[in-house]
C-alpha cells in the first residue's frame, strides 16, 4: 500500500518528467569573442547578411533616420568594423537612426528565431539591439553596456566582437532592431538560427501536470485535517 509520504512525490515526479516547462521569455548572450577581424559565424547558425551582396530571400530592411550602408570611414560619423577589408560594405546607425530586419518571411512556417549572431563593431554603450515579435511588441534589449569593454575603440578585438545572442522559440521573435542614441552603431556579417514554435499540445501537457500537482496537495490537506 502506498502511503502519503510517496504518493505525493510520485506525482510531482510524473508531472514534470513527462511536461515541457518553457523556458523564461529572456535572451541572452551565449557568446562574445574579440574580433580585428571577425572570427566567424558560431556552428549551426546561416549567414544571411553580409551587405556587400543581396540578403537572403525573405528578409526585409526597414531603416528609419541616420542610417548607412557603405565601405570606409567617416570622422566622427562611422567607422567600419576592426579587421573590416578595404572595400568592404556594413552598415551604420547613427543618433536618432534605427534599421529593423524583418525574417519574417524568410523563416519557414512555424519557424522562429532561436539565435543571432552579428559583428559588432566599436561596441559602445550608445549600441541598442531590440528583439520584437511578430506583433511588434518588445521581448528584449541589450545594449553595448551588456558586453564586456564598451568604450568605442576602432581598432581593438576587445570592442569589435562577435556576439551571439540565444532566444527561446516561445520569445516568437522574428525582427530584430538595431538603433543608436550617438554615432554610431556599426556591425556587419548577421547570420541566424531558427527553432520551432512550441506547440499548443506543450501547454495542455503543462496544464495537465499541474494539474496534478494541485490534486496531490489537496489530498494532503485532506488527510492532514483529518489526521
Amino acid at each position: 500500500m502506498i502511503t502519503f509520504k510517496s504518493a505525493f512525490p510520485a506525482a510531482l515526479l510524473l508531472a514534470t518528467a513527462f511536461v515541457p516547462v518553457p523556458a523564461a521569455a529572456l535572451v541572452s548572450v551565449a557568446g562574445s569573442l574579440a574580433g580585428a577581424p571577425d572570427p566567424g559565424i558560431p556552428n549551426g547558425f546561416s549567414t544571411v547578411i553580409t551587405f556587400d551582396a543581396p540578403s537572403a530571400a525573405g528578409i526585409v530592411n526597414t531603416i528609419s533616420g541616420a542610417v548607412v550602408t557603405a565601405a570606409g570611414n567617416q570622422s566622427g560619423v562611422r567607422a567600419a568594423p576592426a579587421g573590416t577589408q578595404a572595400g568592404g560594405i556594413y552598415q551604420s546607425v547613427g543618433n536618432g537612426g534605427s534599421s529593423t530586419f524583418n525574417f519574417t518571411d524568410y523563416l519557414p512556417d512555424y519557424r522562429v528565431l532561436t539565435g543571432l549572431s552579428l559583428y559588432w563593431g566599436s561596441v559602445d554603450s550608445h549600441n541598442i539591439v531590440d528583439f520584437v515579435r511578430a506583433d511588434g511588441s518588445l521581448v528584449s534589449s541589450f545594449s553595448g553596456s551588456d558586453l564586456p569593454r564598451f568604450d568605442g575603440n576602432q581598432t581593438l578585438g576587445a570592442t569589435n566582437r562577435r556576439i551571439t545572442f540565444a532566444m527561446t522559440g516561445l520569445n516568437e521573435i522574428t525582427q530584430v532592431r538595431f538603433r543608436g542614441t550617438g554615432n554610431a552603431f556599426e556591425y556587419d556579417t548577421i547570420a541566424v538560427q531558427a527553432g520551432a514554435v512550441p506547440e499548443p499540445a506543450s501547454w495542455a501537457m503543462l496544464i495537465t501536470g499541474f494539474g496534478l500537482i494541485g490534486s496531490a496537495l489537496r489530498r494532503r490537506r485532506r488527510r492532514v485535517a483529518m489526521a
